[in-house]
């Protein structure tokens, strides 16, 4: 799944290619979180972008 970031006046999230998935950055007192949606709903969080988009491409699969 390629990645491409949502808008130019937005660095913090990336949409997918496909346009059903999208990760969006958050940073509270130095601590980056990373939240994958599908379709607008939750499906996980992580650390760091790699984990997160490995949360999307295995929702994808149909693994979670």
């Amino acid at each position: 799944m390629k990645w491409r970031l949502k808008d130019k006046a937005n660095d913090r999230c990336i949409v997918s290619d496909c346009g059903q998935y999208q990760i969006s950055k958050f940073t509270c007192g130095g601590v980056d979180l990373f939240i994958v949606y599908h379709q607008g709903s939750e499906i996980g969080d992580a650390q760091n972008g790699n984990q997160a988009r490995r949360i999307a491409e295995k929702h994808k699969q149909g693994a979670v």
